[in-house]
């Protein structure tokens, strides 16, 4: 069994930052109830594509988890709720400020009923200021703590993020910041409440940004610092057949290298004053449009150049990496048949990640868990 073998969660999260939060922990063996809205369920349900009557996506991110049908609206289910986190170690919830207090179960009346709760809420703008009530998605987030503005074409428009960041970062802090709770309530009997808002996130996602502007007050954008297109050692450039290589050898030694592969060992000193810049980026790129990608992999195996093609996702995952590292998992459904999901990314050399179950369907795990508690 996994490391959280002796947690019970329960998850009133949907879509994507809470579940794959909780997704993770039910990966490390934890017990993950999801609890949702009789009839409707997680609205991730309804998503396309479909594998029989899932939505890939649920499964995707829904793995591992049970699933218990309460319409908290109700007092009979509430109290079944309540019950349930007489179980639990953690709760995690996803809802706007002040819903949870409306439906009574927020973290003040969970405490009076599990002193050691750890009551995680994942919301868009957290619980104060003007925006706190505020609807938005991912790139909301990003575009008003300013990491749109670093993404695109110098001069031109900012580039839609192919990454939901806000979502994915979300998760993987209010994981962190749930197992330090954890440890606290372990050595002092002491639960508490956890908020992560997806604005301070992006706020705080880019380091470097941020230390440049409390430091010199410069403001970075897209294409004028050395990460967003400044640099000609540290970009995209366009090959013969149309598709991309990326050129990100910041260190004068990979920048050697890189020279050599393209055998113009004239370019490794005119790295180093950057009104060259302009000129090495016109010359990198007529450079790789002389070849196709896959010429320049080969040209480039075993450099240690940082010169990499950008895949797709579908050649990303055919890689003799992706593969070695078991990060595609095949399985084999009793009902649903063949299918692939992505593997874990911890390797515990004691208590490994595992594929217990797929995921829930609405309501799968209702009457097993009334029983457990003694309701009906």
């Amino acid at each position: 069994m996994g490391p959280l073998q002796d947690i019970r969660v329960l998850d009133l999260s949907r879509l994507l930052p809470g579940p794959f939060c909780t997704r993770l922990f039910a990966d490390m063996g934890a017990d993950v109830i999801k609890i949702e809205e009789p009839v409707k369920g997680d609205y991730s349900r309804d998503f396309v594509p479909r594998r029989g009557d899932f939505a890939c996506w649920f499964m995707e991110v829904n793995r591992n988890k049970k699933s218990v049908a309460l319409d908290l609206k109700q007092e009979k289910d509430r109290k079944i709720f309540l019950e349930l986190a007489k179980t639990a170690h953690v709760v995690v919830e996803s809802y706007r400020p002040g819903v949870m207090e409306k439906l009574g179960v927020d973290f003040a009346t969970v405490k009076k009923v599990n002193p050691k709760i750890v009551y995680c809420s994942i919301t868009g703008y957290g619980k104060q200021g003007p925006l706190m009530k505020q609807a938005d998605h991912d790139i909301g987030y990003q575009s008003l703590a300013g990491l749109i503005s670093l993404s695109g074409e110098k001069d031109g428009k900012p580039s839609i993020p192919g990454v939901l960041a806000a979502d994915m970062q979300a998760s993987a802090l209010a994981g962190m910041s749930i197992l330090a709770a954890l440890r606290h309530a372990d050595r002092t009997g002491e639960g508490q409440e956890i908020s992560i808002s997806l604005f301070d996130i992006c706020l705080a996602l880019v380091p470097g940004v941020s230390a440049t502007y409390f430091g010199n007050g410069f403001v970075n954008v897209r294409g004028n610092n050395w990460l967003s297109g400044a640099n000609p050692n540290y970009n995209v450039y366009r090959t013969k057949d149309g598709r991309y290589m990326s050129v990100g050898c910041l260190e004068e030694k990979f920048w050697t290298k890189l020279c050599k592969v393209l055998e113009r060992p004239d370019l490794v000193t005119a790295i180093r004053d950057e009104k060259n810049y302009p000129i090495l980026k016109e010359e990198l790129a007529a450079i790789i449009a002389g070849k196709t990608m896959a010429e320049w992999v080969e040209l480039a195996r075993g450099s240690d150049a940082c010169f990499e093609p950008v895949l797709n996702y579908d050649e990303a995952v055919a890689t003799g990496q992706a593969k070695a590292d078991e990060m595609v998992l095949d399985i084999e459904d009793p009902e649903l048949g063949h299918y692939r999901t992505m593997g874990f990314v911890p390797k515990f050399s004691k208590t490994p990640c595992a594929f217990y179950r797929r995921a829930p369907r609405l309501g799968e795990n209702t009457e097993e868990l009334l029983k457990e508690i003694k309701m009906e």
